[in-house]
Order: structure tokens, then C-alpha cells, then sequence
């Protein structure tokens, strides 16, 4: 490469090697319970969470896990 006339050679620094930080971010668990039994299951997806109330006749609720360690249980739904 030249630059007005003047061979240029491209200088390339190495790069440090970076430090991966694990980046914590929230997510979201399903429960199902049946209306008579008291075991709650967890899902991971909705759908099944849906399909496994709708055999039991039971309940559907959402569970978010924050990254500060915070967890929000949402309410029972009748499905």
C-alpha cells in the first residue's frame, strides 16, 4: 500500500486476550399443578406447561428468575 508515494506497511498489534464475563440475564419458568393434587411441575416452555394443565384440569402461573436473584411467581390461571 502506498501513501502519497511512500510504501506503507500495515502494522497489526496483537490483541490481549479478553476476559469473558458470564452476562446474567433474566428467564422465565412455567409451573402446572392439577386442581386436587398440591405437586406443582416446572416447564420450561409454555406449551407444555398448557398441555399438562389441560389433562389434570388444573392451574398455569409464570415464574421470572431476575439476575439479581429475585424471583416473581405470577398468578394461578385456571386453564
Amino acid at each position: 500500500m502506498q501513501l502519497n508515494g511512500i510504501p506503507v506497511k500495515l502494522h497489526r498489534t496483537p490483541k490481549g486476550k479478553t476476559l469473558l464475563q458470564p452476562q446474567a440475564h433474566a428467564y422465565c419458568r412455567w409451573e402446572s399443578v392439577s386442581g386436587a393434587d398440591s405437586s406443582v411441575t416446572r416447564h420450561r416452555q409454555m406449551k407444555q406447561a398448557i398441555a399438562r394443565a389441560v389433562q389434570l384440569r388444573g392451574c398455569v402461573r409464570a415464574v421470572s428468575f431476575l439476575p439479581d436473584g429475585i424471583v416473581q411467581h405470577g398468578e394461578w390461571r385456571r386453564v
